[in-house]
């Protein structure tokens, strides 16, 4: 071997044979700390942008127009976080700060699905609302920032800036009501009308043998509102009266075949059919396969509004073929205006969680009440009413 190949084979070493000083010790408690300190910072960054399941919040507060700018001041630094609740916009997308001099700063993160423009008009009508002015508002050229500045008497008190959030979104989803027990002898003409005259998309489920039918069905095609049929049927307790044409356990197939046709005559723009009662007849499987064999042959759906833990009729109607619900929660299980809005906020959290819910009320004063009161409120926080067809699958 020659000295030159003898000269660097002694200068070479492998990297693993070289020694390196030890680190310190504060150093790896540095590192430590940098890697604790991004967790921490990823992880409030996901909950602030995690949305909130919708619960009932209080209704906005009535404020007294503000006599100053102070206290106008005063009446936005408290009030805007109830306010942006009304738009499902949660507490930890929003920061206030106080300032002695000059005006508030209030941040908002705005959930990608809601528009801008939307936040914007509604804090104007509030600062309006509450005795105060919006003195300028300027759009970002990037569209994804506004600048508003509002005030008493022409000196600015507050500033609002929107920001689009980078990932939060609320937590909406689509939600159906379903209206039974239209078409009793002892109809309320004003009640329907008022019924039929909500903006939002209601399924109305109509007896066939009782009352104003037409009346009905064409109030509900003038506003635009889906119509089902709710098929009388059987209950458990034989001291209940279903009504004339009901279906029964004790009749043919031919005969329950007939009486779903007849039935379906009497309310022929019905898109599906609900049970009405029927405890007894859903949990009879061979009751519900001729009820269902109708259908399929329509290609119409089946709810079953779940009048009975026994029912075979979701499963079934699966099994067939035929497009089924099933439905969630009754709005109005007790005559009670706010225990019917309690039940609307629960159909919504349940909505949410799943990306859909059904919903299902009565003919009552009471819950058209709690429907006028809360709908509009659920829209603004982005749910999505649709008509019951839109969700049979």
């Amino acid at each position: 071997m020659s000295k030159r190949n003898k000269k660097r084979s002694t200068h070479s070493r492998s990297p693993s044979m070289v020694k390196r000083p030890p680190r310190p010790f504060w150093h790896l408690v540095f590192s430590g700390v940098l890697v604790l300190v991004a967790v921490v910072a990823l992880l409030h960054a996901q909950w602030r942008d995690r949305p909130r399941e919708p619960t009932p919040p209080p209704a906005p507060p009535v404020v007294a127009p503000a006599a100053d700018g102070s206290a106008l001041a005063d009446t936005l630094y408290a009030g805007a976080a109830t306010i942006l609740d009304e738009l499902g916009i949660w507490p930890d997308l929003i920061t206030r700060t106080r300032r002695e001099s000059g005006p508030d700063l209030i941040r908002v993160q705005v959930p990608v699905d809601l528009p801008l423009a939307v936040v914007n008009l509604h804090l104007t009508r509030y600062v309006e609302r509450v005795g105060g002015q919006m003195l300028r508002a300027v759009e970002g050229a990037s569209g994804r920032r506004v600048e508003m500045s509002c005030g008493f008497a022409g000196e600015a008190t507050t500033r609002f800036l929107l920001e689009r959030a980078r990932r939060a979104r609320r937590r909406t989803g689509q939600i159906a009501i379903v209206l039974d027990d239209f078409g009793y002898m002892s109809w309320d003409k004003r009640l329907i009308e008022r019924f039929c005259s909500l903006s939002q998309p209601l399924t109305l489920a109509v007896l066939p043998n009782e009352g104003k039918v037409d009346a009905i069905l064409q109030l509900a095609r003038e506003h635009g509102h889906e119509i089902i049929l709710h098929l009388p049927m059987e209950p458990e307790d034989p001291e209940k009266d279903p009504g004339p044409g009901a279906i029964r356990t004790d009749a043919s197939d031919a005969e329950i075949r007939e009486q779903v046709r007849q039935a379906l005559r009497k309310v022929p723009s019905a898109a599906g059919i609900n049970n009405h009662m029927g405890s007894k007849a859903t949990a009879d499987s061979r009751v519900m396969e001729q009820v269902l064999g109708e259908l399929q042959a329509r290609g119409l759906f089946f709810l079953d509004s779940r009048t009975s833990a026994e029912s075979v009729a979701f499963g079934l109607a699966k099994g067939m073929g035929v497009p089924t619900l099933s439905r969630d929660l009754f709005i109005d299980p007790v005559d009670d205006r706010q225990a019917a809005e309690a039940q609307l906020w629960e159909l919504a959290a349940r909505a949410a969680r799943s990306g859909s819910a059904i919903g299902i009320g009565h003919d009552r004063e009471s819950t058209l009440l709690a429907l006028e009161a809360i709908l509009p409120r659920l829209e603004m926080r982005g749910f999505r009413f649709v008509p019951l067809s839109a969700l049979a699958r």
